[in-house]
């Protein structure tokens, strides 16, 4: 018996919950197999066309190149921001975007955080990245019927996803097409994953522009450090550091109840997130009135601050023709005693030279555990 389907979110979103959450068996009598029917990238829904699966048949899965479907990824990306004038990408090297979508597979559900409790920017720094990076996620398919996936249907899910993401992403407030099209990004690391009932894709943009002789680190006598060297002249005008408890494992019901987005720090965890992010400090330069010294000038600037202001006591930057050198260090003692252990995350905020737009340079983590 054959049978078509169309993918509509809700109903989906609620069968799939009842067969993991509550071991439901509706779905496995009979059992099915189904084939994705042709798709264009500006489909508005995905169909597929079913039928009757006998069980004893062993299924040969055709072959798949992932670094080909990686390719396509990166040059329909490359393709939008060229006609939105943003400067195109290279592929980058963390492997945390594939990590990811694999881990996705378990749950064939869109989840920000990973089993262990971390959210993108965390898996990003425990993995070895050293810039900012933003994520954009999408799973196509669903946990309770199984997919005969094939390299021509995936290419076309890919070529849908870009499409919706640029030019239909009123559900997510156009932030995924924001994200694509950001000016700021020069690199892109995707992450791409299958499995026998859906498709996991996984966009980490990430913004590469120091070169580092300190990574930012917390010593164990509390002090915060950071070195390094911008790759253009710029304005470092502050310092955001965000705070988060030190992750927890999660369930597959925690990650597959987990919010649609993510933020910085702690008003964002995977039970509820709020609108934007709260810093914990802001640490800025000591450059309002040189001879007020760190202490005095910090004193008057928390007057009138309902976030804690830290006046580094070590600020230097140089300035060159096309680069900005930079060693920053600040006590973060009495900041610790109130958070104790957990991941402090770092945004450096910078304006390139001739330009009064401010761009995120970094969103690395630093483990206090």
């Amino acid at each position: 018996m054959k049978t078509v389907y169309i993918v509509i979110p809700i109903v989906v979103l609620v069968l799939a919950a009842s067969v993991f959450l509550f071991g439901g068996s509706y779905f496995q009598e009979p059992p099915q197999i189904c084939y994705l029917s042709p798709l264009e990238k500006t489909s508005i829904d995905l169909y597929y066309d079913c039928e009757d699966f006998d069980t004893d048949t062993v299924l040969k899965l055709p072959d798949i190149d992932r670094d080909k479907l990686v390719t396509l990824s990166v040059e329909l990306i490359n393709e939008d921001r060229e006609r939105y004038n943003s400067p195109v990408l290279e592929l980058g090297e963390s492997s945390t975007a594939q990590e990811h979508a694999e881990e996705l597979l378990n749950t064939c559900r869109t989840s920000y955080w990973s089993s262990n409790g971390m959210k993108p920017y965390m898996r990003y720094s425990a993995s070895g990245g050293d810039g900012a990076i933003n994520e954009n996620i999408r799973v196509i398919g669903t946990p309770e019927i199984q997919k005969f996936w094939t390299e021509e249907a995936i290419e076309q899910i890919i070529a849908w996803n870009q499409y919706s993401m640029v030019e239909r992403d009123e559900v997510s407030e156009f932030r995924h097409s924001t994200n694509i099209l950001h000016p700021d990004h020069n690199y892109v690391n995707i992450g791409i994953a299958w499995s026998n009932f859906c498709v996991t894709i996984v966009h980490q943009f990430e913004d590469k522009y120091i070169e580092w002789s300190q990574l930012p680190i917390i010593t164990l006598n509390h002090e915060f450090m950071l070195a390094g060297r911008i790759n253009f002249n710029s304005t470092i005008e502050q310092i955001d550091v965000f705070y988060d408890p030190i992750p927890m494992p999660l369930s597959d019901r925690e990650l597959m109840t987990s919010p649609r987005t993510y933020g910085f720090g702690h008003v964002c965890s995977h039970i509820q997130c709020s609108d934007g992010s709260l810093p914990i400090a802001i640490v800025l330069p000591n450059t309002e009135n040189e001879s007020l010294g760190p202490e005095l000038l910090e004193s008057l600037l928390n007057q009138e601050s309902n976030i804690p202001i830290l006046v580094a006591h070590k600020w230097e930057v140089t300035h060159g023709e096309d680069f900005t050198t930079f060693s920053i260090e600040e006590d973060f003692s009495n900041l610790m005693n109130l958070t104790g252990k957990g991941v402090y995350t770092v945004l450096v905020w910078a304006s390139p030279d001739g330009s009064d737009t401010g761009m995120v340079l970094t969103t690395i983590s630093i483990f206090f555990l």
